[in-house]
Parts: C-alpha cells; sequence; structure tokens
C-alpha cells in the first residue's frame, strides 16, 4: 500500500504503489522484444540462404515433372517406370514451385557430401508394351527430365562448334536414330561445391551437372564400360538403372552458382501459339469496345434529346442506378474484411 510522505514544498504526496519487475510496459517491452530477436535463430527460406553440408552428409535430389519444348503438357516424373523410393512424398517446398505447377517428389538415389560414386545399382525394371509405348512417345515429343539437388536444377552441358560450352535445362529421356529408340538409363552427377573456413564451416553446393548416357549392360560391372552398346528398346524388355556421383571443388562462390544458368540456350518458340493468343485478344477487346460503344451512343444520344414530363417520370438506363453506385451498403467493414480475406 502507498504510504504518504512530506513533500520538500512542505505539502503531502502520497507515494506510488511499487511495480513489478516482472510486468515492464510501454517501450521497455518492445525493447524486450527487439533483443529477443537477435537471439532467435532466423527461419530458411529454400533459395534464399545458402546450406552448409558436412562430409559425408546425405544430400537429396529431388525430381520434378517431365517437360518438353514440343508441347505444353507436362507429366510426372514417375509416369515413366523409373526407379522410385519406398514412399513416394511430395517435396515442393515454396510458393513459387506452387504456382510453376512443379510435382517435386523424392528420389531413391544416395548421394552423400564430398563422397565419389562409381557405377552404382540403383534398380531394374521390368518393361511391357505400355511401357515402350509410353517411352517412344516421350523420345519423338523430346521431354526432358528434370532433378533438382540443393535448389539447383540439373544442368547439361554441351560444346558448340566454337569450342565454347552452353548449357541445356534437363537432360532428355532418350534420343531416337535411324528409327530406334535409346533410353539414358546410365547418369553420371557431377556436383560441384565451395567452401570457405574462413567464413563458414562445411561445404556449399555451386554447381549440378548430369552426363546422361544408354547402356544396355545386364549387370553393373558391364554398365559402365566404355564399349557396352546401348539400350535400345526394342530390344530389351528390362532396364538396368545406374549412377556416378562426382564431386569437384570449384571457385564459384554461392551467390554465383545461377550464372552458368544464364548460357542456356533457349527452347523452341511456339509461334502459332503466341499468334493463336494474340488474335483471340484483339477479336475479343473489339467486340467489347463495339457493344460499350453502341451502348454509350444510344444512351447518351437519348439523354441528350429534350424529355418530355412523361418520359422525365419513366427514367432508363443508368439513371435508375446513378444513386446506387456510390452508396455505402449496409456492414461495409464485414463487407471489406470479408472480400479481402478471400
Amino acid at each position: 500500500q502507498g504510504s504518504a510522505y512530506l513533500h520538500p514544498g512542505g505539502s503531502q504526496c502520497e507515494k506510488s504503489k511499487p511495480r513489478m519487475l516482472g510486468m515492464p510496459h510501454g517501450r521497455h517491452r518492445w525493447l524486450l522484444a527487439l533483443a529477443h530477436v537477435g537471439v532467435a535463430r532466423a527461419f530458411y527460406l529454400p533459395g534464399f540462404s545458402p546450406q552448409e553440408y558436412q562430409d559425408g552428409e546425405q544430400v537429396d535430389l529431388k525430381v520434378n515433372k517431365l517437360t518438353s519444348v514440343k508441347t505444353q503438357l507436362p507429366y510426372a516424373y514417375y509416369s515413366l517406370p523409373y526407379c522410385q523410393p519406398e514412399k513416394v512424398m511430395e517435396s515442393v517446398e515454396n510458393l513459387g514451385e506452387t504456382l510453376m505447377g512443379d510435382m517435386i517428389e523424392n528420389s531413391p538415389y544416395e548421394i552423400k557430401m564430398r563422397v565419389n560414386e562409381t557405377c552404382k545399382e540403383l534398380c531394374k525394371v521390368k518393361l511391357d508394351d505400355v511401357h515402350k509405348d509410353k517411352f517412344r512417345s516421350m523420345i519423338e515429343d523430346e521431354y526432358l527430365v528434370n532433378w533438382i539437388l540443393d535448389n539447383l536444377p540439373a544442368a547439361t552441358r554441351y560444346r558448340r562448334p566454337g569450342g565454347e560450352f552452353t548449357y541445356m535445362d534437363g537432360f532428355l529421356v532418350g534420343i531416337m536414330q535411324n528409327g530406334h529408340y535409346f533410353i539414358h538409363n546410365h547418369v553420371t552427377l557431377d556436383i560441384q561445391y565451395h567452401s570457405n573456413p574462413e567464413k563458414y564451416e562445411g561445404y556449399r553446393i555451386v554447381g549440378f551437372e548430369v552426363e546422361p548416357r544408354s547402356s544396355g549392360a545386364k549387370d553393373v560391372a558391364q554398365a559402365c564400360s566404355p564399349n557396352v552398346a546401348a539400350l535400345d528398346l526394342d530390344k530389351q524388355d528390362e532396364i538396368l538403372y545406374s549412377y556416378d556421383v562426382r564431386w569437384t571443388y570449384s571457385e564459384v562462390r554461392w551467390a554465383s552458382r545461377w550464372d552458368s544458368y544464364l548460357k542456356m540456350t533457349g527452347g523452341q518458340i511456339h509461334w502459332f501459339a503466341i499468334l493463336n493468343s494474340l488474335l483471340i485478344l484483339v477479336f475479343l477487346s473489339g467486340m467489347v469496345a463495339m457493344i460499350m460503344l453502341r451502348t454509350l451512343h444510344r444512351d447518351i444520344t437519348q439523354y441528350n434529346e429534350v424529355a418530355t414530363a412523361e418520359e422525365a417520370r419513366e427514367e432508363t438506363g443508368w439513371k435508375l442506378v446513378h444513386g446506387d453506385v456510390f452508396r455505402r451498403p449496409r456492414f461495409s467493414t464485414l463487407l471489406a474484411v470479408s472480400v479481402g480475406s478471400g
């Protein structure tokens, strides 16, 4: 309870009640909150902040939808007879991937930081006529396999006639030569990493390239042989999937790891689709403009005419709603909140 005491001027004042130490208020509460912000651990946004891996740490390889430059119809990765993990799970990490319509899922590839692998068997898949027809159709339409590693899309490197390198997003499902279909069932994963012990611990992935190859080997021992024949889809009833992992140190920093993707060659431009869209847009815009001009012309002509007493009483057109357009509706706050929140 407060107690009375004498003010130096002689008047009697009441001593204020003591404050509780555990209840800061006002600006002290804001300062305390800001102090805790620096202590709290920041959340991770995929692709916006680097991720460090330690030696032997698992690096997840994710698969995305199959796309083509000849057709706009994408397919799920596992719609083709590829090796599947024990449980297929969606792995979309951010809103941008969802808006782009990506179908990102996990994969059975086992990749560990700075651990090279050679001719590692993934699985064997039996082929039937349905699977072969799917492969033929997608090879003819030049469908691409899209993988993601540490939020970096897989890229295939090609050498131009002048000696310069160019990159392509993903790699082809297979190729067709002389009426025969060959499937890319062996891949070499070339992963570049960078390290700077003075600034951070561990290693950062700064590049992800894939070298696909068709191999008709029956076992892993022959899969990596340079003399093995390619896998002819018409002559095989089983596919052996295998892969290599090759880690390479790179001087490229994490902030510049997307520079290589600027060298990618552009796909085929769908001029017919663009022209078709433009014609439809012009046609619909002209139709709407014509309707509006006819309506406005009729209404303006009618309003400019000298109206008789009977016609003045019978208002038509926009005059019937001119008072309702700007009238504030009932429960306008509730309406604004409902519309704003969707």
